[in-house]
């Protein structure tokens, strides 16, 4: 007996000392953890203006203008590039050197299957020099994928002890709260670009002269930080928040860090309430759900510490809400609100020979003929039958006398140099011309160029497009657009092109008519169109197989490591941006933080398992 426990003693001190050559052995190297510190803490903040090439102006659905002026996204493209290159010439260098030290695992294969797609779709694409550069509004282009790619391996390359670990958490973390500072101030009303001094910090020397002219589009007290749009601020949420509550549960030999986790809490927490993103909400509900799953062993034996912080944390959201007239509840009750709805204008069809538009489930015919330079018109119904019109003699138009067509008003327009005439359907002028080449009916945009009206197609959200402040319809008809693309994507940035943009009728019904539809608002389905539905089942693999294997892992864990902490902190966090993915986007301003976040966790992951067995084992002692 006395000589098991002896041995026990033994096989326990060799276990220590091993596990303590695996954390501490190797010295912290700061230029290979430079490039990784920078995308995560540093890229969110890069701000300048930048005035940009759209290449648009081709598309009838686009102004004629290709200039566009850039704040957020353009210049962190760049920087994030030059930070993947010298992620790229180490990790060359070091095969080049050493191939018996470069990482292999079974997670890779996901991971180069989906980078694969992305070159083979963006190669193969018709837009291809879009792929390659990245469109505007967006600017993820193929190397960006390729380098959210190659974030992953670098970090599985080089991130070897917990002091690694250890230095690029609490750069994050300084991120957050720096994040969080410049969120009050748009908060408050006082938003720090607003200053001459901000303004002086995004604007080139050349617009010095002219601060007082500068206008920002958002609205007083709404949080964007330096993410482009409040929604990105509810990604950005969707993964600090969880990371530093699960750490401030956790924390127990770095207690001084607590005040710290919880001050970049409340603050980011702060800028979602602002950013009034309904999204992110549901994602840490989600992901509070999971991190109490995980660690609910560790809640019930530390409940003096736990329970008192999350009783904490949900009262200050219940006051919080109760003092601003439920405004947590009233942002959550569109995406619960499943309201079918039927416009009055169902088609308008521009035909070889005529208009043919659909209208509370009635049909009419309209033609037309110049004469003297203005036109005449021709009016029928669906069975041929003539319909009458009113002269207006005041404003030369003419309204259709049917009562299933009131308020139909069509009359001579001057919108362009070329005759064209319009039809005033509920208020709303349409302009059309046939006065062309091959003499067919043309819608004309709101950028006078001519093109042809399509009715796309719809699926799953057909009847509920209002659903989720109008994101049923850009989902309803980007499903569709995932059989195209099975196997080949449109190709890296390109949805903007792939969407239906000539679907007016419908942009019009659902609010999207003075807007150009540059995103699906859902990773999945971004992924999917953009780079294929066989490198959207390679990412969600990707994810899967780490979800899974964090999961089991942790599922079982004391948490007495820093390793084990920071590891169910980045599941949680991670499952959180999954979920608010659903409705949103992948974008460069947020999503090399998931990427980084991925990488880290396959790393903590294997640095984690045999002091979580070891921790078992001894209890069982």
């Amino acid at each position: 007996m006395s000589y098991n426990k002896k041995h026990h003693a033994k096989q326990k001190s060799y276990s220590s000392k091993k596990n303590k050559g695996i954390i501490g052995s190797k010295k912290t190297n700061y230029w290979l953890l430079a490039p990784i510190i920078f995308v995560m803490s540093v890229l969110p903040f890069i701000t300048k203006l930048k005035q940009t090439n759209t290449y648009f102006s081709e598309f009838p659905w686009f102004p004629f203008n290709d200039s566009n002026a850039d704040f957020f996204l353009y210049n962190k493209q760049i920087y994030f590039l030059l930070a993947v290159t010298y992620m790229a010439v180490i990790i060359i260098f070091k095969a080049v050197a050493d191939k018996k030290s470069l990482v292999y695992s079974p997670i890779l294969i996901p991971l180069g299957a989906y980078g694969a797609l992305a070159i083979l779709s963006s190669v193969f694409s018709k837009y291809r020099s879009y792929s390659l550069r990245g469109t505007y509004d967006h600017f993820e282009s193929l190397f960006v994928l390729l380098g959210y790619c190659l974030i992953v391996y670098y970090i599985m390359l080089y991130v070897q002890t917990e002091k690694d670990l250890e230095l690029i958490i609490n750069c994050f973390v300084i991120s957050v709260i720096i994040m969080s500072l410049l969120g009050l101030t748009q908060y408050i009303g006082k938003d720090f670009f607003t200053t001459d001094f901000g303004k002086k910090l995004i604007l080139p020397n050349r617009y010095w002269n002219q601060l007082d002219s500068i206008q920002f589009n958002f609205e007083k007290n709404r949080v964007y930080l330096t993410l482009h749009n409040p929604n990105y601020v509810g990604s950005y949420v969707a993964l600090a928040a969880p990371l530093l509550l699960t750490l401030s549960l956790l924390i127990r030999k770095r207690i001084w860090k607590l005040p710290i986790y919880l001050l970049a809490l409340v603050g980011i927490l702060v800028s979602l309430l602002g950013s009034r993103s309904k999204t992110s909400i549901i994602s840490l509900v989600a992901a509070g759900v999971l991190m109490v799953i995980l660690l609910s062993r560790y809640i019930l034996k530390y409940f003096y510490i736990s329970i008192p912080l999350v009783l904490f944390i949900v009262g200050s959201i219940f006051t919080y809400n109760h003092a601003n007239d439920n405004a947590l509840i009233k942002q959550l009750q569109p995406a619960l609100n499943f309201t079918k709805v039927e416009p009055s204008l169902q088609d308008i069809q521009t035909l070889d020979d005529k208009l043919l538009i659909t209208y509370k489930g009635n049909q009419i015919q309209i033609m037309n003929y110049l004469d003297n330079n203005e036109f005449k018109f021709s009016v029928l119904d669906d069975d041929d039958n003539i319909l009458p019109l009113q002269l207006n003699q005041e404003k030369g138009s003419f309204l259709i006398q049917d009562d299933r067509f009131i308020g139909f008003e069509l009359g001579n327009a001057f919108y362009t140099d070329t005759p064209s005439f319009y039809v005033k359907i509920d208020g709303y002028d349409w302009f059309f011309t046939n006065n062309t080449e091959d003499a067919t009916y043309y819608y004309i945009t709101r950028y006078g160029k001519l093109d042809k009206i399509e009715k796309a197609s719809s699926a799953v959200f057909t009847g509920y497009e209002r659903y989720a402040s109008g994101r049923g319809y850009i989902w309803s008809r980007t499903l569709p657009l995932l059989k195209k693309h099975l196997i080949i994507g449109s190709g890296a940035d390109t949805y903007t092109l792939a969407f239906p943009q000539s679907d007016y009728v419908n942009l019009y019904n659902y609010g999207y008519g003075e807007v150009i539809l540059t995103k699906p608002h859902n990773l999945y389905l971004q992924t999917g169109v953009q780079t294929g539905v066989l490198s959207l089942i390679a990412y969600l693999a990707l994810y899967g197989m780490y979800f899974i294997s964090s999961f089991k892992l942790y599922i079982k864990g004391r948490f007495k490591s820093y390793y084990s902490q920071v590891g169910v902190a980045i599941l949680v966090s991670t499952f959180s941006y999954m979920v608010v993915s659903l409705a949103n986007d992948s974008i460069i301003a947020v999503a090399p933080i998931f990427w980084a976040f991925i990488g880290l966790g396959i790393v903590i992951n294997r640095k984690a398992k045999p002091l979580i067995e070891e921790e078992i084992a001894s209890e069982r002692d």
